[in-house]
C-alpha cells in the first residue's frame, strides 16, 4: 500500500462515509453481505468507518463499524435541500414521483450531516442508483470526494427479463450524471466495467476490481457431512448445488429442465435460496417428474453456506444475468468445479474446461451434457476444482480487493490534499 505524500498514513486519518442503504450490521445479514464483508474488512484495518442506512433509526456501533440512518421521515431541511439541488437534475430525469425526489435529498441531507459532524475524508457510495446519486448531493454540497462502485443491476441490462434500472430512460440518465461525475468508479466486474467506460468520459477514473471470498471461511476442507445428514443425502450420491434467489434472473428453472435429462444417474439436486419463484420451480420439479430427486432448502443461514458448498460435487450457476456472481468464487475457493452461464461476471471467474464449464444461458440441454461429463471424470473434476482453488487465491481474495480499494481512495484523496 503507497503514500500520498511524506507523513500521509492512509490508515491513520482515512475515515469514510459510505452510502449503502439495506446494508445488514452483522456477518449474519443476507442483505448486501458483500458490502458488509468490505467496510468490517475496511474497519479492521483501521480505517473509520461511518455506514449511512435508508432506515429511520439512530446512531449505533457494530464490529467496529458507526451505522448511522434517516433522523426523522419528515424534514423540512431536505425540501431545502431539495430546492438548493434541483439544477443537479436533467429535465428527464425530474419526471419522477415527487415523494421519489424527496426521498432522496433526504437521505443526502442526513450524509450531509454525517460527514460534515465527523470531518470525513471521501463518501464512497454502493451502487450508482440510488446511492450514488445521494452520494453526488452530497459530494455537492461537502466536497468531499466520491467513489462509487457499481455492482450489476445498476450499469447492466437484459431487456429479455426487464434487469437494469437503466432500462428506464429517466434512471438512465441520473446513472451517466453520476458516474461522469464521480471521482473515481470501481467495476465489481468485467461487464460491469466495460459498460462503464462506454458512458464514461473520462475513462481512467474506472477501476476494475473484482469482488473477493473469504479464502479463509471458504475452503476445501470444509466438511459438509452434517448437511448430507441434515437432508437425508446418501454419501453414495452425487450432489449438484446451486444457491441462487428464485427470481427470473437466475435461471434456475434451466438447471431443474437439466435434472430432468439425467433422472437415470444417481445424483440429487440441491437448490438453495429463495425467492417468489419457489412455488413455480417446486410445480415444475413435480411436472417434470424430479421431485425425488430435487431438495429445495429455502433461506440457508449465512454460517451453513460454506458446508452446503462442502457436501457437493459439482456448483451450477445457471443465471440469465449475473452483476459478479460471488456464489461461483466461492464454490471456486472450496475446491468445487462450477459450470456458469456465459453471462456478466461469471466468465471473470471460469476459465472453460479449466476450472469448470461455462455455458450459453437457458440451454438447459447443455447444463446437463456438462454435469454428466463431470459425473463421468471424477478426477478430472477434482482436478478443476483444485484449480479453482488456485485462481481465487490469485484473482479473487478479498484482501487483496481491499488492498486496491485503498489504493483508489489514496488517489482521489491525494488530488485534494
Amino acid at each position: 500500500m503507497g503514500r500520498t505524500e511524506p507523513g500521509f498514513n492512509i490508515n491513520k486519518k482515512l475515515s469514510i462515509a459510505v452510502i449503502s442503504g439495506p446494508i445488514g450490521k452483522t456477518p449474519e445479514d443476507i442483505t448486501y453481505s458483500f458490502v458488509f464483508d468490505e467496510v468490517y474488512r475496511l474497519a479492521q484495518r483501521g480505517i473509520e468507518v461511518h455506514v449511512i442506512r435508508s432506515k429511520i433509526e439512530g446512531e449505533s456501533m457494530s464490529y467496529g463499524i458507526h451505522f448511522h440512518g434517516i433522523g426523522r421521515r419528515y424534514d423540512f431541511q431536505a425540501f431545502n435541500f431539495l430546492a438548493r439541488n434541483i439544477t443537479c437534475y436533467s429535465p428527464i430525469s425530474l419526471i419522477r414521483k415527487p415523494t421519489a425526489l424527496y426521498w432522496e435529498n433526504l437521505y443526502a441531507s442526513n450524509v450531509v450531516k454525517v460527514v460534515e459532524k465527523n470531518d470525513l475524508n471521501l463518501i464512497h457510495a454502493h451502487f450508482a442508483y440510488p446511492e450514488g446519486l445521494v452520494g453526488l448531493l452530497a459530494n455537492r454540497r461537502t466536497g468531499k470526494p466520491l467513489v462509487v462502485t457499481v455492482h450489476g443491476y445498476d450499469i447492466l441490462v437484459e431487456p429479455s427479463i426487464g434487469y437494469g434500472i437503466r432500462l428506464d430512460l429517466r434512471l438512465d440518465n441520473i446513472v451517466r450524471k453520476v458516474l461522469n461525475e464521480a471521482d473515481a468508479i470501481i467495476a465489481a466486474s468485467r461487464a460491469a466495467f466495460n459498460e462503464s467506460i462506454k458512458i464514461v468520459e473520462n475513462t481512467e477514473k474506472v477501476y476494475l476490481i473484482p469482488n473477493g471470498v473469504d479464502i479463509k471461511r471458504f475452503n476445501p476442507s470444509l466438511d459438509g457431512s452434517y448437511i448430507k445428514r441434515k437432508w437425508g443425502i446418501s454419501d453414495h450420491v452425487k450432489v449438484i448445488f446451486t444457491l441462487r434467489a428464485h427470481e427470473p434472473k437466475y435461471g434456475i428453472e434451466y438447471l431443474l429442465r437439466a435434472a430432468s435429462l439425467l433422472k437415470r444417474n444417481n445424483v440429487i439436486f440441491v437448490i438453495g435460496g429463495d425467492g417468489s419463484l419457489r412455488p413455480y420451480h417446486k410445480r415444475l420439479a413435480i411436472d417434470l417428474g424430479i421431485k425425488e430427486k430435487t431438495i429445495f432448502t429455502g433461506k440457508i443461514p449465512q454460517n451453513e453456506v460454506p458446508h452446503y458448498y462442502a457436501m457437493s460435487d459439482i456448483v451450477v450457476v445457471p443465471s440469465l444475468q449475473e452483476a459478479f456472481g460471488l456464489v461461483v468464487s466461492e464454490a471456486l475457493a472450496c475446491g468445487k468445479p462450477v459450470i456458469g452461464t456465459k453471462v456478466g461476471g461469471i466468465p471473470d471467474q471460469i476459465i472453460d474446461g479449466y476450472n469448470g464449464f461455462l455455458v450459453k444461458p437457458k440451454d438447459h440441454k447443455e447444463i446437463a451434457e456438462k454435469i454428466l461429463w463431470l459425473l463421468e471424470h471424477p478426477d478430472e473434476a477434482k482436478r478443476m476444482g483444485m484449480n479453482g482453488r488456485r485462481i481465487v487465491e490469485e484473482k479473487f481474495d478479498v484482501e487483496k480487493r481491499i488492498d486496491r480499494i485503498i489504493e483508489v481512495y489514496e488517489k482521489v484523496i491525494s488530488k485534494g490534499i
